[in-house]
């Protein structure tokens, strides 16, 4: 086995994603270790198939966060497009756009201040779907060869996504969000059952509060003819 000068430390840092396994909606950590640099730049990237109708497409991101700091980057590329416009709301929707350069229209910005954004995609399109991919790169600062980077997935589908931190890219899956049970101890036979009993008391109460009422008229009635 041959071994080349520098290729031990090139391959050096590492990285570990927590959870190894992520459900849509998690907060996934990203921890680096031997890091040689004083800084460390992690992409998070993941592609989106979007239709197009009548000639535009559109797609919506809620929930974006981005990181405190200032060194990074969003970038969304769209393949098939005429056209891409990202419109990112601040407290009003702030508009980039771009045109296509052989079928692909790209736009990138930088130093996005840190906040949750709601960011909506959209253009113009002769094809049937728009593929999108979407990266945003942070750069964190290491300590002592180590970094930790928190990333929140609320806004990624589910499906794959790529992690890339230093030299080192992985993809990983994004399990959908599993949907609470309803009405799991109850059979539709209960159910109908249960109707049934609490119809059956509330015609009950009826005919009480009904025949209750007969008899105070009829006693106010008596009482008056007796005062004559």
């Amino acid at each position: 086995m041959v071994t080349f000068p520098g290729a031990a430390s090139a391959a050096a840092n590492s990285w570990e994603l927590v959870p190894e396994s992520p459900v849509a909606g998690d907060i996934i950590e990203i921890k680096g270790s031997n890091f040689t640099a004083d800084t460390a730049e992690v992409l998070v990237s993941f592609e989106k198939d979007v239709p197009v109708s009548e000639g535009r497409y559109e797609y919506l991101l809620e929930n974006v966060e981005i990181s405190p700091g200032f060194k990074n980057r969003f970038n969304v590329q769209a393949k098939g497009a005429e056209d891409l416009n990202v419109r990112v709301k601040m407290i009003l929707w702030i508009s980039r756009t771009a045109k296509a350069k052989g079928g692909v229209a790209e736009i990138s910005q930088s130093a996005v201040p840190p906040g949750t954004y709601q960011i909506r995609i959209d253009g113009k399109s002769n094809a049937s779907e728009v593929k999108l991919r979407i990266t945003g790169r942070q750069q964190m600062e290491v300590n002592s060869g180590n970094f930790s980077y928190r990333y929140n997935t609320e806004s990624i589908p589910a499906g794959n996504f790529e992690i890339k931190a230093g030299n080192t890219t992985k993809q990983v899956t994004l399990k959908p969000a599993e949907k609470p049970p309803s009405d799991v101890n109850t059979s539709p036979g209960k159910k109908e059952s249960s109707k049934k009993d609490f119809s059956g008391e509330w015609k009950n109460w009826n005919i009480l509060a009904a025949g209750t009422l007969t008899g105070v008229i009829l006693l106010l009635f008596y009482s008056r003819r007796k005062k004559r």
